[in-house]
């Protein structure tokens, strides 16, 4: 609810804001790039404040806090006024989810962590497949405050859920991670060194941030304004938004199936696979403009970018281990600021040359620089593939007849 009407429902509130007060889409990109980056900078306070709170106290503040701004977003004509609740909404995304959701996710699940961030991520998409065709009808039949004041007050409904139904820790209940009977076996080598000191001086640390924030720069941005990019290219108001929420649906599924290329290979291979996927069918945008065209990059780059935020979180796991989640993500963090460029990247793009066809080839070149990044780093450096060589071997060795 809160990553969807901040980021996704910008498809329906885009050109109405601009029609209703005057603004520019440069003026709303910008506003959505210094909200973007306040809840960037939340991600590693929001980390810091997860190792000392309840997970599920945040998770029930964070979306009260981030309902009440929704709904008065839409009741001011001032720009400034729309920033300071859109920081306030961005900021409660990382308390409701994100870094918070994450965590939990990290401390429930082992085997199946790939998968389980899949599915939990893919709450983020499925709004973008829903919200900005409910909103687009919402502003169509009513205006732009009655939507938003609909998805604020939806977004407060979760607050109740989140504390009846939220747990920090399967432990707290005479459980195990994964549903099994015993906790899974850890590694063997000596901790990783997972001080704000020590990953300030890894190079893994900086090439593994770097990596994904820049392509998160380019999902954030390019899915924001599906929309406003098809109506651009001549579609209609209605078959622009399908397009744009089949995207973010197509997204939603390839979470989970991201998720096992997690699982049934390493995260180290999924997040090298899914850059490369991404700048792929990012290439598809610069073809002659069509609606065959257009539905396959839209199907395309959903399926393909929309893995980006169920991998982040198994990497982070996977290269500095799961009992190192919250510290070594919470320098990671850091490096998403970058993903707040990509939205006065795109508004400039469009206010001073008509298109998006100038950010397009700015993203591509980001998207292929974060696969070069990522193919610096090694399997072996990462904590957990240790424990998995060794559990292959063990499972080897007990197949063997005796």
């Amino acid at each position: 609810m809160l990553q969807g009407s901040v980021l996704y429902c910008m498809n329906a509130f885009m050109e109405p804001l601009c029609a209703a007060h005057g603004w520019s889409r440069a003026g709303i990109n910008i506003s959505m790039g210094i909200a973007s980056l306040m809840g960037q900078f939340a991600m590693p306070l929001a980390a810091a404040v997860s190792t000392r709170c309840s997970l599920r106290r945040l998770t029930a503040l964070g979306a009260l806090a981030g309902g009440v701004s929704i709904a008065l977003m839409g009741m001011t004509g001032d720009i400034r006024l729309f920033t300071l609740l859109s920081i306030v909404a961005w900021i409660s995304t990382q308390i409701c989810g994100g870094v918070v959701g994450n965590a939990l996710v990290s401390n429930w699940f082992y085997h199946y962590r790939g998968r389980a961030f899949g599915l939990a991520n893919a709450g983020t998409s499925l709004s973008g497949a829903i919200l900005p065709f409910v909103s687009l009808v919402l502003i169509r039949y009513f205006d732009v405050s009655t939507a938003y004041l609909a998805l604020g007050l939806a977004t407060c409904a979760l607050a109740p859920l989140a504390w009846f139904l939220g747990r920090d820790t399967p432990q707290a209940m005479g459980l195990h991670p994964d549903g099994r009977r015993h906790e899974p076996r850890r590694s063997s080598l000596p901790p990783a060194d997972v001080s704000f000191s020590h990953l300030l001086r890894s190079p893994q640390a900086w090439l593994l941030g770097l990596a994904f924030g820049l392509a998160l720069m380019v999902a954030s941005a390019v899915m924001s304004q599906m929309k406003p990019r098809f109506a651009d290219l001549g579609l209609e108001a209605y078959p622009a938004m399908l397009l744009a929420c089949a995207s973010a649906f197509l997204a939603a599924l390839a979470k989970y199936a991201w998720g096992w290329v997690c699982d049934r290979f390493t995260p180290l291979f999924a997040a090298r696979l899914v850059m490369l996927c991404s700048a792929a069918s990012l290439a598809l945008g610069f073809l002659p403009s069509g609606i065959w065209t257009m539905t396959a990059f839209s199907l395309s780059f959903g399926g393909c970018i929309g893995g980006l935020w169920a991998i982040l979180p198994a990497v982070v796991s996977y290269y500095f281990g799961g009992g190192n989640f919250l510290p070594s993500y919470k320098f990671i963090s850091i490096f998403i600021i970058l993903r707040s460029a990509g939205f006065p990247i795109m508004g400039l793009s469009h206010d001073l040359t008509g298109s998006y066809a100038a950010s397009d080839v700015i993203f591509g070149v980001s998207l292929l620089a974060s696969l070069g990044l990522m193919l610096l780093l090694r399997e072996s450096g990462a904590v957990e593939s240790a424990v998995r060589r060794h559990a292959a071997a063990h499972a080897t060795e007990a197949a063997r007849p005796r």
